[in-house]
């Protein structure tokens, strides 16, 4: 109970008392105004109390802890909480004396301040220790919306907000509870909590960022040279979180790499965009992995050509040249037919031309109607021409062939005679020609059972030769993909494994072509959308979706690089500049100028990568796990570095909390004139 000195009537008396209605009560009685049984005065000429012992000093700190705790856990309710439980014991206990509420209230109210009083820096420490478990216990049940709002990646506009609402919400808690003297005076004080709580949690989530990042900067020049790593995995959980990617997406899209042959690809390459931002700023800062990193990118951009090339034939299913493939469906073609037309034209019978000689002079008019009707000088056209050298071979006027051989000899002559026309472009005499043709044909096979099925081979290696051409042309820029992907659906399954050969070859060979600079990005040749709609119709069976994977990470590889090694080299020069002459060199440039603090902020360039955690050191370790490519050791890293985020996540939540609860729950009592 805590010692008021007061003077009455010029005499000075010490009195123990709970709280200042007790004085003023004691005062009374001490001036002849009304008894007063709590109160008991002591003139100054009582012996001196004696100093505590240790052991009661132990003691009184302690409890002045723990009622620091209750005050700040029980948000301004402890002391109403404590009066009731004081009451109740003072009724049921036989030892104890009653008390009325009032009475208890003033007793919890007295001690409370006793307790600071005697020992501010325990109860001081108490209630910091209560507001940072029930900000705990808030976050841990999901009720703090700070918490919510950090723990959900929000920004620092959202997570004020949240803080704000959080302050309001306990504040007016807070002041209701801290209210005395009636209802109305603890609705003022709800209203005074509300504007105090929301204040301080606006304040609050700015103050512990800059707090937390002044420590860090201040910490950063000392620590991050020596010890990189807790840097290095902030940098890397950081990255994460801004590329929206976790650790185990990194680690099965690598694995997916490599199942498909591309085991270079590596954790910059999976980030993305953030992913070459880092690699651009690795391969600029001076360290000692520098020149392997720059040198382990160049050789992956050389062989990008050499990958697309096998990528391509593996995912068409062809590993021969066009030219190649004619070449083997020709001598096929030859070797079947020496062997199935020899047997037909054995088994043959003789043959009737008479419909090939009918059909022929129903167009140049051969014969008696030309007798009747003698023509003038004028010479045959290209058609009559063709036509009649046709029937020459079958017929001399007087009689006509019925050998097999010859017939088939006189087809064969008609065949080159339709390809020349269509080669010359005389697409109408080539279609009368293929009138006579077909009827020729339909002659022979009327005389040999065998030639039907040897001419049938012979059509079917044929068209698996034109399906070769039909690819070649297919793959020309100026075909569409909206007729050749029709084109090549409605061909045979034999058609179409020969018109990929024909499609790939040119394509290869543009790669192969290429010039092998690493800043050169030959998968860009396979991005057009004429090629990224027929590649993957195009492709064997089940190869397509790897294909376009495949084609889609070279890509990815190549922006990892050019971002490292392309654009610009200024920044390069710069920073090899300053570290070896271990100043910026355009400091001088500066002074000379006249821009004096230009000067000074380009000079502070340097240390400022160390003032943040940057140091070569940091970037070295850095610029390792970005080129790493084993998907486990990858997992590994980047899930150590989340945890470190997540764990400072969480700290800086209940730090957060922690400061609004304090600022909310410690509202001072308002009690009324």
């Amino acid at each position: 109970m805590p010692t008021y000195t007061v003077e009455v009537n010029g005499e000075t008396f010490d009195i123990d008392a709970p709280n200042d209605d007790a004085v003023r009560a004691a005062v009374r009685q001490l001036q002849g105004q009304q008894p007063a049984a709590a109160a008991a005065p002591h003139p100054l000429s009582s012996p001196p109390q004696p100093e505590k012992s240790t052991l009661e000093k132990v003691t009184g700190n302690i409890n002045s802890f723990g009622q620091g705790i209750v005050d700040m856990v029980g948000m301004g309710y402890a002391d109403e909480i404590g009066a009731g439980i004081d009451y109740a014991g003072s009724h049921v206990l036989p030892w104890r004396d009653a008390k009325t509420y009032d009475q208890a209230l003033a007793d919890t109210r007295g001690e409370q301040e006793q307790a600071y009083e005697e020992h501010p820096a325990a109860n001081i420490a108490g209630k910091v220790t209560g507001a940072l478990w029930g900000a705990s216990r808030l976050a841990k049940a999901g009720l703090s919306p700070t918490a919510n709002a950090i723990k959900s990646e929000a920004g620092l506009g959202r997570v004020t907000a949240a803080s704000t609402k959080e302050g309001a919400i306990l504040g007016t808690i807070s002041g209701f509870g801290n209210g005395e003297d009636g209802f109305v005076n603890r609705l003022a004080n709800s209203g005074v909590g509300l504007a105090l709580g929301a204040g301080i949690g606006a304040m609050a989530p700015a103050a512990i960022a800059g707090g937390t990042q002044l420590v860090k900067s201040a910490a950063a020049p000392l620590i991050a040279p020596f010890a990189p790593n807790g840097y290095v995995r902030e940098a890397l959980a950081t990255a994460l979180r801004r590329a929206g990617q976790t650790p185990e997406s990194i680690a099965n899209n690598m694995r997916a790499a490599a199942a498909d042959g591309q085991d270079m690809f590596n954790v910059a390459d999976a980030m993305g965009y953030t992913g070459e931002r880092l690699m651009s700023t690795s391969t600029r800062v001076p360290h000692d992995n520098r020149q392997p990193l720059a040198e382990a990118l160049m050789a992956r951009q050389a062989g990008q050509g050499e990958r697309l090339a096998n990528n391509l034939a593996e995912g068409f299913d062809t590993f021969d040249t066009a030219g190649r493939r004619i070449a083997d469906r020709t001598a096929q073609r030859t070797a079947e037919a020496n062997e199935l037309y020899p047997a037909a034209r054995a088994n043959a019978g003789p043959v009737n031309v008479t419909p090939v000689l009918e059909e022929i002079d129903r167009t140049i008019r051969p014969g008696v109607n030309q007798m009747v009707n003698p023509r003038d000088r004028i010479a045959n056209d290209s058609i009559e021409g063709a036509l009649t050298r046709v029937r020459s071979m079958l017929s001399d006027g007087n009689s006509q062939v019925t050998d097999f051989d010859t017939l088939f000899r006189a087809k064969l002559d008609l065949d080159d005679m339709i390809q020349r026309a269509e080669a010359q472009g005389a697409g109408n005499r080539a279609h009368y020609l293929s009138r006579v043709q077909g009827m020729v044909d339909q002659a022979l096979a009327d005389a040999s059972e065998g030639y039907v099925g040897a001419r049938d081979a012979f059509a079917r290696a044929s068209r698996r030769i034109d399906a070769v051409d039909a690819g070649s042309a297919a793959s020309r820029i100026s075909r569409r993909a909206q007729d050749t992907i029709p084109e090549f659906e409605a061909m045979p399954p034999g058609e179409q494994v020969d018109f990929r050969a024909g499609y790939i070859d040119p394509l290869i060979a543009r790669l192969e072509g290429a010039s092998s600079s690493p800043t050169t990005n030959k998968a860009r040749l396979l991005q057009t959308p004429k090629f990224e709609a027929e590649l993957p119709a195009f492709a064997a069976p089940e190869r397509g979706g790897q294909l376009a994977d495949r084609i889609a990470r070279e890509q990815t590889m190549f922006r990892t690089a050019n971002a490292a090694l392309g654009n610009s080299k200024t920044a390069d020069n710069l920073a090899d500049a300053a570290d070896m002459n271990q100043f910026d060199p355009a400091v001088i440039g500066r002074l000379v100028r006249g821009d004096p603090i230009g000067a000074i902020t380009t000079g502070l360039s340097k240390a400022l990568g160390t003032l943040t955690g940057q140091p070569p050191s940091v970037v070295e370790r850095l610029s390792r796990v970005l080129m790493e490519t084993n998907p486990d050791v990858a997992l590994d890293v980047l899930r150590a570095g989340t945890q470190k985020l997540s764990q400072n996540d969480q700290l800086r939540a209940r730090l957060v909390s922690a400061l609004v609860e304090t600022g909310a729950a410690g509202m001072p009592r308002l009690t009324a004139p």
